[in-house]
């Protein structure tokens, strides 16, 4: 695993609740039908990348509360870029997981983020972002 995965795999299981919910990684026929979709539509690399190594960990994940991303190989992920140039990595409630404007984002339908605090230039960021938020819910 990558230091990358490795944090992100210590992070999920740290999620309130994780142990409810298993880490199922994508398989690499998965894996390959995401990457060919998100450089069909000159998706940066670099997010490509952040992507996948969440994909490799766990695909699909969803916890009980905040977090919650699509499959690697759902067409929802790309169901806003043709219009904003956003992709939509997860809903879970109201919380709407998404990379837009150079930046991986919590917020809602109808904003990008809650606020600033909500936004990170890294995937692993915002994961810390949805921790802090689920920890913050159940104080």
């Amino acid at each position: 695993m990558t230091p990358n995965q490795l944090q992100i795999l210590k992070l999920l299981e740290e999620l309130p609740d994780s142990s409810d919910f298993e880490l199922v990684p994508a398989t690499s026929l998965q894996i390959n039908v995401f990457k060919e979709r998100a450089l069909t539509k000159n998706v940066p690399e670099n997010v490509i990348a952040q992507l996948v190594e969440l994909y490799e960990v766990a695909d699909g994940y969803v916890n009980y509360m905040v977090i919650g991303f699509f499959n690697c190989d759902d067409e929802t992920i790309f169901e806003w870029w043709d219009d904003y140039q956003e992709l939509w990595i997860g809903q879970r409630d109201f919380n709407t997981l998404r990379w837009a404007n150079g930046k991986f984002c919590l917020g809602d339908a109808s904003s990008i983020s809650y606020d600033e605090s909500y936004e990170s230039p890294t995937l692993v960021g915002l994961i810390e972002i949805c921790r802090n938020e689920m920890l913050r819910a159940i104080d």
